[in-house]
């Protein structure tokens, strides 16, 4: 992937789908994503919500692998790592 707005949707996808930032959610993690190589992408984020409570995190690196490959699958990229 080369755009800007491609490597923003994948990172929404997964943060949607790890729970830590659901869509349309005002109270959700505050995080960042860092590009730090033409291929990668790495994603910090606090545990704790803004309303005080936890984030769901059960199974997280599943969904979060979940969401990149529906990604890879929809654009027709090979699969990730």
């Amino acid at each position: 992937m080369e755009l800007d707005d491609d490597w923003f949707e994948l990172t929404r996808e997964v943060l949607d789908a790890t729970g830590i930032e659901p869509d349309d959610d005002p109270a959700a993690c505050r995080w960042a994503a860092l590009r730090n190589q033409a291929n990668g992408l790495d994603i910090v984020a606090t545990v704790i919500r803004q309303d005080g409570r936890w984030a769901r995190l059960h199974n997280d690196a599943y969904f979060a692998r979940s969401a990149c490959l529906d990604f890879a699958y929809d654009y027709g990229l090979d699969e990730p790592r």
